[in-house]
């Protein structure tokens, strides 16, 4: 295989076509449909629900103050993406919270997105409840830097997957990454840079709270 930056292919120019809240990594278009806000205010004990696991260990809702382009250093994105990787493009999503979107301009398609799941107030409640229902594949990941994660596409041969990371009942960080043509056609399985992307992020965040 190819460095990891060849197999973080495709999400910045779904993005470039108009990406949709799916695409940015909270795969429900309406978050609020399962759960009303009212009663999924912090530290509410009606989360987590529909079957998403707790956060025993959270961190502060503080480590996604920053911009979310900040979330990663240019070496780390020039990890994932290598040589022709982008500056990040803030991409917002108004049901889902703060996102930031970055491309590679010498390999086609390429690019990933990294998204601050944090309006609905749900964290990986709002994938179990609303997500897991559409989705072909959704496969619950051992943890991602010790917090417990999900991963989702439309069909195991699809070149788009988010991996969604619970850092609190309440809210939760996504990477949804899309192969390359190149790699798609090498049967490549876009969940795993899709967590490998993640895995940076939580643990740049990490380290942000301390830990």
């Amino acid at each position: 295989m190819k460095r990891m930056g060849a197999v973080l292919c495709g999400c910045a120019v779904v993005v470039a076509a108009g990406c949709s809240a799916e695409q940015s990594g909270e795969a429900a278009p309406n978050l609020g449909a399962s759960m009303s806000r009212s009663a999924s205010s912090p530290g509410s004990p009606g989360l987590p629900h529909s079957g998403a696991p707790a956060v025993t260990d959270p961190l502060p809702e503080s480590v996604l103050s920053s911009h979310p382009c900040e979330v990663l250093t240019p070496e780390q994105v020039r990890q994932a993406l290598g040589r022709g990787a982008s500056a990040g493009e803030r991409k917002d999503l108004e049901p889902v919270g703060p996102g930031c979107d970055w491309s590679n301009s010498e390999n086609l398609g390429a690019g990933f997105q990294i998204g601050f799941s944090v309006v609905s107030r749900q964290g990986l409640s709002a994938q179990y409840a609303n997500t897991k229902p559409q989705k072909a594949i959704f496969r619950e990941l051992t943890s991602v830097a010790g917090f417990p994660a999900v991963a989702f596409k439309d069909s195991e041969d699809n070149r788009h997957c988010t991996v969604a990371v619970g850092l609190a009942n309440e809210f939760s960080v996504t990477a949804t990454v899309s192969l390359s043509f190149e790699q798609e056609s090498e049967g490549t399985d876009s969940c795993v840079p899709a967590e490998k992307v993640a895995a940076m992020v939580v643990g740049n965040l990490k380290a942000k709270a301390g830990r």
